[in-house]
């Protein structure tokens, strides 16, 4: 049997795990219940997740781990009422964040951290539709209930040159998050061999 491939075990956390950074991410996310807000919400998601990524790190050490977690992940952001554009940022998100992961053999927590942080722009996807088909984005929003209010008012604050800006602030966001939950479960990174006892 190969250990170094995923099991029905690894498969099982990532599952219940891709539920829990979603769980985080939704909690970020509901600050853009209040449109001016909705700026922040890319970095407080990433602030909120960082820990939850960094547990799940401490569990799997092998490839595909961030991959098979980012599809997970996309395809419940689908199910849940958002574009398919996030299906194809996750791809990319998930090749890079296992590329570096890879670099740190997956035992580095300095390579885990850097690895989700990269992954992280796996969240544009969800920001695509609101820059490149604005008029459709706007009529979905007020036929889902939001009101056009509430349309006109997120469209404001999130001028076309605020892409990049967002996606970078979820990044960052994500490091620090990620920093947080080093230093919060500093203990399980001893016990699974990913930095040395202190």
């Amino acid at each position: 049997m190969d250990n170094n491939k995923l099991n029905v075990k690894d498969l099982i956390n990532i599952g219940l795990f891709s539920v829990l950074i979603f769980i985080a991410l939704f909690a970020g996310g509901m600050l853009g219940f209040i449109p001016v807000l909705m700026t922040i919400v890319p970095f407080v998601s990433g602030v909120v997740a960082g820990p939850v990524y960094m547990l799940y790190s401490t569990k799997i050490h092998k490839k595909g781990m961030l991959f098979t977690q980012q599809m997970i992940l996309a395809l419940v952001f689908v199910a849940s009422g958002h574009g398919p554009w996030i299906i194809l940022t996750s791809i990319v998100a998930g090749i890079l964040g296992e590329y570096i992961l890879k670099k740190g053999e997956y035992k580095s927590i300095n390579y885990a951290r850097k690895a989700f942080s990269v992954a992280a722009i796996y969240f544009m996807g969800n920001w695509i539709p609101v820059f490149l088909t604005r008029d459709a984005f706007i009529k979905q929003l007020i036929d889902t209930g939001y009101g056009i209010e509430y349309a006109n008012k997120l469209i404001s604050v999130l001028p076309n040159w605020s892409f990049i800006p967002l996606i970078l602030s979820g990044v960052v966001g994500t490091y620090i998050g990620c920093s947080i939950g080093i230093k919060m479960l500093k203990k399980h990174f001893v016990k699974a061999g990913m930095i040395a006892e202190v």
